[in-house]
């Protein structure tokens, strides 16, 4: 297909995820040049401190303390660790966000500045999160920037802004 051609890495292996696995666009696609930075620059607008973003950008905001300090931390985990939330979450993730559309900002590598941004429904990100790639930092938003969830390699998950119910995350994140 020559639209293998034009990409390699991350990308290709989600193009290619995708359209083994029957994904249409309507379900998951890639932003395309002008909407991915619109996308880019209102996650950073929102929710990244501006001193960090202009250094970092988007960059390891998600363990180096780079979030605004007056957003709400809804609720933080770490995925895996006994009595505490385990890696199924992001299945549920349509139960916690309710909502038909979602942003997914996905870095290339944890070596990489590089994001993919893409539009997808909330029960696919775990397909492609969990199954298309490799474990990889990733950012999750609705499309008015209301909230933002985001794990990072450390799996460390954490949910900020506002609009989500913390009881709801707790239910479904936690094992009972």
């Amino acid at each position: 297909m020559q639209l293998y051609n034009k990409w390699n890495g991350l990308r290709l292996d989600i193009v290619k995820y995708c359209k083994e696995n029957n994904i249409s666009k309507y379900d998951f696609r890639f932003l395309g040049i002008y909407e991915w930075q619109n996308v880019y620059y209102n996650v950073l607008k929102h929710f990244v401190k501006e001193s960090y973003s202009i250094k970092n950008g988007l960059y390891w905001s998600n363990i180096e303390n780079g979030f605004k300090e007056y957003i709400n931390k809804i609720y933080v985990f770490q995925e895996g660790i006994k009595n505490n939330a385990g890696y199924e979450w992001l299945e549920r993730l349509s139960e916690i966000v309710k909502c038909e559309k979602v942003y997914i900002l996905i870095e290339e590598d944890n070596q990489n500045t590089k994001y993919w941004v893409a539009e997808c429904k909330p029960s696919v990100v775990h397909l492609i999160i969990n199954e298309a790639i490799e474990p990889t930092d990733y950012y999750i938003t609705d499309k008015k920037f209301n909230w933002l969830i985001t794990e990072n390699h450390h799996d460390i998950v954490q949910f900020i802004g506002e609009g989500l119910d913390a009881d709801i995350i707790k239910a479904v994140c936690l094992k009972q």
